[in-house]
């Protein structure tokens, strides 16, 4: 075991060195501020239950829109978009492309096979559990996608958004990206009966833990995989999930008593259920929609989403520019309720400022919308309030929010964080720089003070970060996730530093290169 040094309260790792040579995965308690509500007198007391009799209805009415979102992760042809397209669309594959060609965004991705951004599919349950489908599916045409989902939505009772992630190394930040930054409820692991748990498969599978996101293990194309290989990959995913480093029971599905058991199990988070399915037979598919159709929310578990009667919060991860309507940007409600015609603040742009801006028209699930709540995904058509700023494309960047003004955002250039390293060839000391992935944040930034003087795999301390090129909004108790090329550390925010009281503003613009225990960033 690795001997470990520097524990700051509030952080907590799982890192093992297994002959499986699976990345390391940390997880950190989750803790508040450690003050208590006190009150003094009746009155008080009876204030403060309305308010968290508020607060429980409202949570409760998010549970009732019952809106689930799974994230397909997993090495590089795996058949993780075809698993997709053929849940979501009712069908069979032809074992040729037929089914993910109706999930790429692009025909490069349909040319080569491979995702390459970020696709989401819905599937709808009704009343009785029975799939929502289109009795004519059309071309996969934005026209044809906009009325298969208005159907969907309207149609069903239950609704399962799924995130298709890219698998190939090339692609890993998007990826990441997707896992940190559209809150997944759960991930499904897609392993290749053939091939078997390959490396990216390993980098995911850390990340998820990582994250504290519940896994589930999807093994396809068993139809054409030899026994001998199906057996031996089978045995060598059970040996990784039992290992230290994962520490997760596996558990194989075969009838539908064990679905009811395997959903039991992932809300406990004790265990992590295998499916063995083909996409072209359909062996196995059945009891893979019931155990989707039956999966737990995680809205108020995760942690990751403030309560409905907040001040609003919405975290942009795409912008659009749509030919009679302007410019239209999609992304997740993390607090609050955002109604048509509300006013919000648009930044931090990349001088830091913030502008205000019109919410005009509000679209959830391709659907026209009035209002969204906390832990909803949601596209709005928005315009500048004010005359200097006109709002183009070109002026959104990564780490764009959309807040209510009684929240003051501020753009924050230093932060301190509680972190552990999960992965790292060498060592970490000042100076070095790493790519931070904080929700829909994703910028360089360079280690400017530690509490230790380095820091190796398995260690833990309290680190201030500086962005290298500009200012994001961030939220204290927020989880960080670094990485520079396979190197990959966790945190979690404890301070905010107020740009104010820095000295030296220009760290790390100067002096940087050529310094003893810097790193390039790998983009």
């Amino acid at each position: 075991a690795k001997q470990q040094r520097g524990l700051p309260s509030g952080v907590m790792a799982e890192a093992a060195a297994e002959p499986t040579d699976v990345t390391e995965a940390a997880t950190i308690r989750d803790h508040g501020d450690g003050s208590e509500v006190t009150s003094e007198d009746d009155d008080d007391r009876r204030e403060l239950n309305e308010q968290l009799g508020e607060e429980s209805s409202a949570w409760l009415l998010e549970e009732s829109m019952k809106d689930l979102k799974v994230a397909t992760i997993g090495n590089v042809d795996s058949g993780k978009s075809t698993l997709v397209g053929v849940l979501t669309r009712g069908m069979l594959d032809d074992g040729r492309g037929k089914a993910r060609a109706k999930v790429f965004n692009f025909s490069h991705e349909q040319a080569n096979g491979r995702t390459s951004s970020i696709a989401q599919e819905i599937m709808g349950f009704r009343e009785n559990g029975e799939l929502v489908t289109l009795d004519r599916p059309g071309a996969p045409t934005a026209a044809s996608r906009n009325a298969m989902w208005q159907h969907i939505v309207s149609q069903s009772k239950r609704i399962v958004t799924f995130i298709d992630l890219c698998g190939h190394e090339k692609y890993l930040k998007t990826t990441i990206f997707g896992l940190v930054g559209l809150c997944p409820d759960h991930a499904m692991i897609i392993v290749n009966a053939n091939a078997g748990f390959q490396r990216m498969s390993r980098e995911h599978l850390g990340i998820a833990l990582a994250l504290r996101i519940p896994i589930t293990v999807v093994v396809t194309k068993i139809d054409i995989a030899p026994q001998n290989v199906f057996d031996e990959n089978m045995a060598f995913l059970h040996r990784l999930l039992k290992s230290t480093a994962v520490r997760k029971e596996p558990f194989v599905v075969k009838t539908e008593a064990d679905v009811v058991q395997a959903v039991q199990g992932v809300a406990k988070d004790k265990v992590c259920p295998i499916f063995c399915v083909s996409n072209v037979t359909g062996e196995g598919l059945d009891f893979l929609r019931t155990y989707v159709q039956s999966m737990p929310s995680r809205l108020q578990e995760s942690g990751l989403f403030r309560n409905p009667t907040l001040p609003a919060e919405f975290h942009i991860d795409a912008v659009y520019t749509v030919t009679g309507v302007g410019v239209v940007v999609s992304g997740l409600v993390r607090g609050g309720k955002i109604r048509v015609n509300q006013q919000l603040l648009l930044g931090p742009d990349k001088s830091c400022h913030f502008i205000p801006v019109l919410v005009r028209t509000i679209h959830y699930k391709r659907s026209p919308a009035d209002v969204v709540h906390s832990g909803q995904a949601a596209s709005f058509s928005i315009r500048s309030l004010d005359k200097k700023h006109q709002l183009k494309k070109a002026s959104f960047r990564k780490g764009m929010v959309l807040v209510d003004p009684a929240l003051q955002p501020k753009a924050t250039r230093e932060f301190r964080a509680e972190v552990v390293i999960l992965h790292h060839a060498t060592t970490v000391r000042q100076r070095y720089q790493a790519m931070v992935h904080c929700g829909i944040v994703r910028q360089a930034a360079a280690v400017k003070d530690m509490s230790c003087e380095l820091l190796r795999t398995g260690d833990k301390a309290i680190v201030t970060f500086r962005f290298v090129y500009h200012g994001e909004y961030l939220v204290v108790g927020s989880t960080i996730l670094f990485r520079e090329g396979r190197t990959k550390g966790l945190g979690r925010i404890i301070e905010l530093v107020d740009e104010s009281t820095v000295d030296d503003k220009e760290w790390p613009l100067h002096g940087l290169k050529g310094e003893r225990g810097t790193a390039t960033v790998k983009h």
